[in-house]
């Protein structure tokens, strides 16, 4: 990308050119590359007028059917056109207009396939799409993806598209990445990645309380629901995603007040202040270190092997807290924790442990046995333990203590006929200390 201005106006642009020059020289990614380039670039210059995709002002015409550049204008990112004082409804006004324009490209047999918000722009007054670099474009040649090449972040990529899935793959991916965008756009001091896997309205980490509107924001839950479901066929189409969204703008945006700011509010309760939110991050982190060696030590005292294990919650698999801990209400909700992190061992005779750190300005520690899922059942539990700042040494004291019971009774509980391991399975873990 370079920054160009007319010689005769006062436009200034962006000159998008290739990294490749044609010739036997270039490796086969590199032609799949270029290939991408030109393709991206004849697409959005034959569309350029179209509502809703950001146009082409001029291409290098010299190459014939394979130009090497393209000058767009500049324009801004669409996350930067959302201010302290836009809501939950800008988000989703924004949104709905782009879900039309892909809706009506999905008509043609057009799918973008990376939409994610550095893809989304804001030029003339309205939210564009640009970047149409791995698109499947109808009566484009096909193949431009590698088989089982990877494409764009896996947060915003659905599950189908992970890895690529030959030509015509796409019919609704670009549904999952536009709500999982939604997602992102609506909580700007969250991070640049939404949650893994298909939204919950009843899971912590996909929560839109904190954006206000009460049950607005519960019945856009469950739309974001429906356009993230994992299998294709239970996924809503863009065409029916347009016109839900259409269908919750026209039931709730006549009462704005209900909604919170973006700038005023965050993902989680009470993270307005930069210093709570660097003080959660450097607690999470510090948390996260101490669970990795218990995590471990579990894994190896079930299956031998401290590495099988796996880390953060996947509600396609099931996984859930189980046990009943008393927690006590936080908010009109109930308990809303700050955080957690979840990690859980891999299945060993029907059974594997989950342990989790569960934050909410302090932190505390819980384990549980769980029986042969999904569905899981519960076994046993441990904890919670009592709460404690984080990163403090009797913190870490209470999470080894917690560890130890679970081993014990995982020694007691399953017969061992594994060999002896070379290190005691009880040594504790090493000392962690905060930033």
């Amino acid at each position: 990308m370079r920054k160009a201005a007319e010689v005769h106006g006062d436009r200034e642009a962006v000159v998008k050119h290739s990294a490749d020059l044609p010739g036997p020289h270039l490796k086969p990614f590199q032609r799949v590359r270029l290939q991408r380039f030109h393709q991206e670039a004849r697409y959005m210059h034959r569309m350029t007028g179209t509502p809703g995709i950001l146009p082409v002002w001029d291409i290098d015409e010299e190459h014939g059917d394979r130009p090497r550049w393209y000058a767009m204008p500049q324009a801004r990112p669409l996350a930067d056109a959302l201010d302290g004082n836009s809501t939950l409804l800008d988000v989703v006004a924004h949104v709905t207009e782009l879900a039309g324009t892909l809706a009506a490209l999905a008509e043609q047999g057009t799918y973008h396939r990376d939409i994610k918000p550095d893809n989304l722009f804001w030029y003339d007054g309205a939210p564009v799409l640009g970047d149409f670099g791995i698109a499947a474009i109808a009566q484009m040649p096909a193949g431009l993806t590698r088989q089982g090449e990877g494409l764009g972040p896996a947060n915003f990529l659905a599950p189908e598209m992970r890895r690529a899935a030959g030509p015509g793959a796409g019919e609704r991916a670009d549904v999952y990445s536009l709500a999982k965008t939604l997602f992102v756009l609506a909580h700007p001091r969250r991070g640049p990645y939404p949650p893994f896997g298909t939204h919950r309205v009843d899971a912590e980490e996909f929560s839109l309380w904190s954006l206000g509107g009460g049950n607005a924001t519960l019945a856009l839950g469950h739309v974001l629901e429906a356009a993230t479901q994992h299998t294709v066929g239970d996924r809503l189409t863009m065409a029916d995603f347009h016109a839900e969204l259409r269908a919750w703008l026209g039931r709730y945006r006549e009462d704005p007040a209900r909604f919170t700011p973006l700038g005023g509010g965050s993902f989680r309760r009470g993270w307005g202040d930069p210093a709570l939110w660097d003080r959660h991050h450097r607690d999470e982190e510090a948390t996260r270190a101490m669970l990795l060696p218990c995590v471990r030590r579990i894994a190896e005292a079930l299956t031998g092997d401290p590495g099988a294990w796996t880390e953060g919650i996947d509600h396609d698999n099931g996984d859930s807290t189980l046990g009943t801990y008393d927690w006590q209400p936080n908010s009109e909700e109930g308990f809303v924790p700050e955080g957690f992190l979840w990690m859980a061992t891999h299945a060993h005779d029907g059974r594997r442990i989950v342990l989790e750190a569960v934050l909410d300005h302090e932190v505390c520690f819980l384990a549980e046995a769980q029986r042969v899922g999904p569905p899981w059942t519960l076994e046993r539990q441990w904890g919670h333990t009592p709460w404690h700042r984080a990163r403090m040494p009797r913190t870490h004291d209470r999470l080894r203590e917690l560890t130890d019971e679970v081993v014990e009774w995982i020694a007691r509980s399953t017969p061992d006929t594994r060999p002896a391991p070379d290190r005691p399975v009880t040594a504790p873990p090493a000392p962690v200390t905060g930033p």
